[in-house]
């Protein structure tokens, strides 16, 4: 079977980063199954091929911009949940 990310086609023409909205599609990905993805900075770092501290900017940019939430940030098991709204055009 082959592995792909889903992105929304209204953010396809939006301004978002490239990167960020890669990353929002493999955390959507992620979390269709328990509804919240928990995947590390290095799984995510790995998944697209960059440091852990770009993941890290990504993830600031997705959450100030309303695209995600992340439960428990500073913890091992933090939980990141795609906002309802960004799925919707």
């Amino acid at each position: 079977m082959d592995n792909f990310v889903m992105v929304p086609t209204h953010l396809i023409n939006s301004k978002i980063p490239r990167s960020a909205m890669l990353l929002l599609g493999i955390l959507y990905s992620n979390s269709r199954q328990l509804g919240y993805a928990y995947g590390t900075n290095k799984y995510y770092a790995k998944q697209l091929s960059c440091s852990t501290r770009t993941i890290t900017n990504l993830l600031k940019y997705l959450v100030n911009n309303n695209y995600i939430t992340i439960v428990n940030g500073n913890s091992f098991k933090r939980k990141i949940y795609i906002r309802n709204n960004i799925l919707i055009t």
